[in-house]
């Protein structure tokens, strides 16, 4: 009878064993990549069992009694976009393997979530959280800030301007901003108490959903607004206490000599040496964006969260060469007075009727953009905003202001820095920021500045329509 009944437990546990079956399966990702999920966890929520996918995104859960489950997926790519995926459902029976096929949600399916209702074509949705750069508590009732440009197309006319949208944080920091255009370059930045940080320039592009957390500094006083705003506050010294040490590469992986490294929405700027290395102080502490340009390379920017009295070390890779132009043979030669020479530039300067900067005068300095010539001339004043720094004309009052905004002629030819607005012209910062790209010191020839009505060249003059004096500059 013993040996019966041992023979009889042994048999029950051998099927208990025998009966318990596997999940086994696959998780793919439909959110970013659109491939296999590696390194994602998979759950089985009622036993607390978990697995790991390999780097084909496969996973297999073993020993697993009959019975319904429920399967659950962890994973960073959700955490950036703060999604929680539903349970789904699996029967574990009569011992045997069960395959199942996980994925995340879609872009479109995400989206939908995050901000329900309908939706414009071409808009998505950026996310985010604010926080303390120095101790990473969330910042609660923070305001972010979006901006980019649109085009207004009528019959025979295109009118640009600047559309802005704004969201406040939770008591967690988190933020989201809904129907934001996916084709445009946008301006993301923060206030709080009256600390920014920013911008974070953005491109949503195929993306339908884009993350970006931004970081205050509310000890640093050179984070204020008031004291990023205005360059005559800069220049009383609202110095900022953070620094960035680090190298400029190539796609190469060569050093890059004579890059230019600047902090957007700052004065902070400089170019690296011989050995490709910088260094930049006097940042204002938070989340800023430094860009690397460089003559033949196409410019990269990234976003960097500075501690407040802080020192990062960094390396910056510059990514693809610029486009090559294709081979120009020449076969005679021709020497003829540039365009600067013959519209009359000397005889103007000689006359002294504006304020002018020359080719010599721009190689005793070692500028680092655009803007730090154009304030080192008379007549100008730089404005510095959380959207980037803007010149300013004294001396020609428009709609009663005191400082105006000029017109601009490149090789003779207006560049629009202007838009319409409810009270008169505003500053397009998009298109100076354009200008700035694109007209690098060692490009200019010289420069004309007319601030004064009766010594504006007529060629030049258009205080009739805007109410500003001009900016002439010559390029090589």
């Amino acid at each position: 009878m013993r040996i019966t009944a041992t023979i009889l437990c042994a048999l029950l546990a051998f099927n208990s064993v025998s009966a318990q079956g596997s999940i086994v399966g696959t998780v793919y990702d439909s959110l970013r990549t659109h491939a296999p999920l590696a390194n994602a966890t998979v759950v089985l929520v009622e036993r607390s069992r978990y697995a790991t996918t390999d780097a084909r995104g496969h996973f297999q859960i073993d020993s697993v009694p009959d019975g319904h489950y429920t399967l659950g997926i962890l994973h960073a790519v959700l955490d950036s976009f703060d999604l929680q995926l539903p349970a789904v459902p699996v029967d574990v029976a009569g011992g045997r393997s069960v395959a199942v096929a996980l994925s995340t949600p879609s872009q479109a399916t995400a989206y939908s979530r995050i901000c329900p209702g309908p939706h414009d074509t071409d808009t998505g949705v950026i996310i985010g959280r604010v926080r303390d750069v120095d101790d990473r508590s969330p910042l609660a009732n923070a305001t972010v800030r979006t901006e980019w440009t649109e085009l207004t197309v009528t019959p025979g006319h295109i009118e640009r301007g600047r559309a802005r949208d704004a969201a406040r944080t939770s008591r967690d920091g988190s933020y989201l901003v809904c129907g934001v255009p996916t084709r445009t370059p946008i301006d993301v930045d923060v206030e709080y108490d009256d600390f920014v940080a920013g911008p974070s320039p953005l491109l949503l592009g195929d993306r339908l959903i884009a993350r970006v957390d931004l970081a205050l500094s509310l000890q640093d006083s050179a984070a204020r607004a008031d004291a990023l705003g205005d360059s005559s506050s800069v220049a009383l010294g609202a110095a900022g206490t953070a620094s960035l040490r680090g190298t400029v590469l190539g796609a190469d992986g060569r050093v890059m000599r004579d890059a230019l490294v600047s902090v957007l929405g700052t004065q902070r700027s400089g170019r690296t040496d011989a050995a490709g290395a910088f260094t930049l102080d006097r940042i204002p502490a938070g989340t800023r964006t430094v860009e690397v340009r460089s003559i033949g390379w196409e410019p990269m920017t990234v976003a960097m969260d500075f501690s407040t009295n802080a020192a990062r070390d960094t390396s910056l890779s510059i990514g693809r060469q610029a486009q090559a132009l294709a081979q120009v043979d020449v076969t005679r030669t021709a020497v003829l007075p540039s365009w600067m020479e013959r519209s009359g530039f000397e005889i103007r300067r000689q006359q002294g009727m504006g304020a002018f900067m020359t080719e010599q005068d721009i190689k005793k300095h070692t500028f680092p953009d655009l803007i730090e010539v154009l304030r080192g001339l008379r007549g100008l004043h730089v404005t510095y905003t959380a959207a980037g720094p803007f010149p300013f004309l004294i001396g020609i009052s428009d709609f009663n202001q005191v400082r105006c905004i000029p017109n601009v002629y490149i090789d003779g030819v207006v560049f629009p820095i202007s838009m319409p607005g409810i009270r008169g012209p505003t500053p397009d910062y998009e298109s100076f920021k354009e200008l700035r790209g694109i007209l690098f010191p060692e490009a200019i020839k010289g420069i004309e500045v007319y601030s004064n009505p009766g010594t504006i060249p007529a060629q030049y003059d258009m205080t009739s329509s805007t109410g500003c004096g001009s900016i002439v500059i010559w390029t090589r």
